[in-house]
């Protein structure tokens, strides 16, 4: 039954109220995309011809590079980033062309630049400054672009990594030698740095011998001798390196297990007959073992 308003069913006064709601929405689904279109109008800006032709030479650089053509590699990659001063992976692939020529401080500068130009809050960039900083010993540099690293992205295993082993390295250095307090901050901030490496790359062979290591330096030969037992587990059995042996050998004499130390050591010189140190110091272990007993 229909109900009248009127003149008119009240079922097509409520219909034709819905319709026209539908079009006000529709024209204001229109106008939402012409301003949309209007700002996204504005922030695209054309390219250039020059960032064209300097994404070319940047690809024909990297092409080079892959190819191991280094010279070619770092003359179109000097000309991709002379075309577009602005592009960071420019410069960062300039970078490593010149990195692989022997250029260090070249290369360096132009990672620096990249920071410089937009790339302070780029992880990458700082990670890849402190591994070079480190690989020249320029300790004080590469700890800074680690702690950079960290700051930005602390789910980055590599940024802990590199930060504990720039601070291991500072007190090996003696960089400290004056200040006692200092190297048991910096030795106790470098195991933790490795453990939170190690917390999200857990099985990283390289990782694992320098945190064993530190936690000797540490005085802790139990948890190096875990930690050596950890790496030995990953390998198949009767084919561990022999430093890892050693080490775990050196951490067992620590703990007084001399017989078990010898042990490691004699399978150690299975692994490598002609080191010299081995044997002399399976000797003094004997000489340990000896003494122990009176």
């Amino acid at each position: 039954m229909l109900i009248f308003l009127g003149d008119v069913p009240a079922v097509l006064v409520k219909g034709g109220l819905i319709f026209m709601v539908l079009v006000r929405l529709f024209w204001l689904f229109l106008l939402l995309i012409f301003l949309s279109g209007c700002h996204w109008g504005k922030a695209l800006k054309p390219i250039t011809p020059s960032q064209i032709l300097s994404s070319e030479r940047s690809r024909l650089g990297i092409a080079a590079m892959e190819r191991g053509d280094l010279a070619e590699a770092e003359k179109r990659l000097e000309e991709a980033v002379k075309l577009n001063k602005k592009d960071i992976d420019h410069r960062r692939h300039y970078a490593d062309a010149l990195w692989q020529r022997g250029k260090y401080d070249d290369a360096l500068r132009q990672l620096d630049e990249a920071v410089k130009r937009g790339g302070i809050s780029d992880t990458s960039l700082h990670i890849s400054l402190a591994e070079k900083h480190l690989m020249l010993n320029r300790l004080s540099t590469a700890y800074h672009h680690a702690d950079a690293a960290i700051r930005l992205a602390p789910q980055e295993y590599k940024g802990w990594a590199l930060r504990g082993k720039a601070g291991w390295f500072l007190v090996t250095e003696q960089q400290f030698s004056d200040s006692p307090e200092k190297v048991q901050e910096y030795m106790v901030q470098a195991r933790n740095d490795y453990y939170r490496a190690l917390s999200f790359s857990p099985n990283d062979r390289d990782l694992l011998p320098e945190l064993a290591a530190i936690q000797m330096i540490c005085r802790q030969p139990e948890h190096a001798l875990a930690t050596w037992q950890h790496l030995q587990d990953l390998f198949p059995k009767g084919s561990e390196p022999a430093d890892l042996l050693r080490g775990k050998a050196e951490a067992l004499i620590a703990l007084r297990r001399f017989e078990e130390a010898i042990q490691c050591l004699n399978t150690a010189r299975q692994r490598e007959p002609e080191h010299p140190e081995i044997e002399q110091r399976i000797r003094e272990v004997i000489a340990m073992t000896q003494k122990n007993l009176y």
